[in-house]
């Protein structure tokens, strides 16, 4: 079983070029992808055709459409020869020792494996507020609290390289938008830790922290849009019975609270297309009927004090997302 390395480039230097040859040595397959680099690094990318399959294209579009690329390249091309495919960084950010690592447990899991470093060490503040964040968002839309999401050293069986293309994200939130989707869809992700390589205080990395940051966390609250628009169709409808005085509010609260919590569950199986079964998790929609009664216990202590219910309505729902970041890093529907 062969494994391919595959490698979005994007202005590349002697790095790059020592990492293909070194992964050419070990016996990987690799496979470099020229996200529209300038003119004058053609001359690695020639050098490099000597251990490698060079693909691209002229203009520059984005780490995840780079690895999109990849993805069909192996699929279509290699799929007879390769049936594993390890994602890494061509800068230098990850070792040699730590991409064998990732392939070999890719290979023994035949699933999705997620190299993790750990990130409580020094590392430069413009990967910190962009990892720090997507962490936080990471655990509160998905429930499942993940140490690293944004490491880009990653290992796939070849038969997702389709379902790797479908994911969308042509730039940074790509990479975010793979374990969401993976999630959501029931597959396994089974982390590794790997060493934190950031050279020359990651002067050198593309990564723009506000405008990138701002394209992750947009990408990443979308898929939480389900979950809060239940959330606040619940909350709205408890206050419209008060608003309105409607009788036998106790009756109704309890219908309303079994119909939305069912509708929650059902929507979000639904969500996961048809690809791939996604797996109920008992344990989810337990947590969900717990989020659902604090935030109705909330709703009612304001009604029966006689308090303002919009804000009633607001502190409910942030207390769904407080209680959904704590059972994240509770690890009660998994830890990677």
């Amino acid at each position: 079983m062969k494994t391919a390395v595959l490698l979005p480039v994007y202005n590349p230097d002697e790095k790059f070029l020592r990492l293909v040859k070194e992964l050419h040595k070990r016996g990987f397959k690799v496979v470099a992808v020229n996200d529209g680099s300038r003119e004058e690094c053609g001359e690695f990318f020639k050098r490099a055709a000597a251990y490698a399959d060079v693909i691209g294209y002229q203009v520059n579009k984005g780490k995840g459409f780079a690895l999109k690329r990849g993805f069909e390249y192996i699929g279509n091309n290699l799929s007879d020869e390769v049936d594993f495919v390890v994602t890494a960084d061509s800068d230098g950010q990850h070792a040699i020792e730590d991409i064998e690592r990732v392939a070999k447990l890719t290979r023994k899991t035949d699933g999705i494996v997620l190299g993790m470093r750990d990130l409580s060490e020094k590392i430069p503040i413009k990967s910190r507020i962009g990892n720090d964040m997507s962490k936080i968002v990471y655990t509160i839309v998905t429930g499942v609290y993940l140490r690293d999401n944004q490491s880009g050293l990653r290992g796939f069986p070849t038969r997702l390289c389709m379902w790797l293309q479908d994911i969308p994200g042509n730039k940074y939130e790509y990479e975010l938008n793979v374990l969401v989707t993976a999630h959501k869809e029931g597959l396994k992700v089974t982390g590794i830790d790997i060493k934190t390589i950031y050279e020359n205080n990651n002067k050198n990395t593309h990564f723009r922290p506000i405008k990138d940051t701002v394209r992750i966390q947009r990408s990443l609250w979308s898929y939480g849009l389900i979950s809060a628009f239940m959330y606040f169709l619940y909350t709205l409808t408890i206050s419209l019975l008060v608003w309105f005085e409607i009788p036998h509010f106790f009756y109704w609260l309890a219908g309303i609270f079994v119909w939305v919590t069912a509708m929650h569950a059902v929507v979000n199986v639904f969500s996961a297309g048809i690809r791939h079964r996604q797996k109920i998790s008992v344990i989810y929609y337990i947590t969900c009927s717990i989020k659902y009664c604090i935030a109705t216990l909330i709703m009612m202590l304001f009604y029966y004090q006689g308090w303002f219910m919009f804000l009633g309505g607001v502190i409910a729902l942030l207390s769904v997302l407080v209680l959904s970041y704590i059972f994240g890093r509770s690890g009660i529907l998994g830890k990677v």
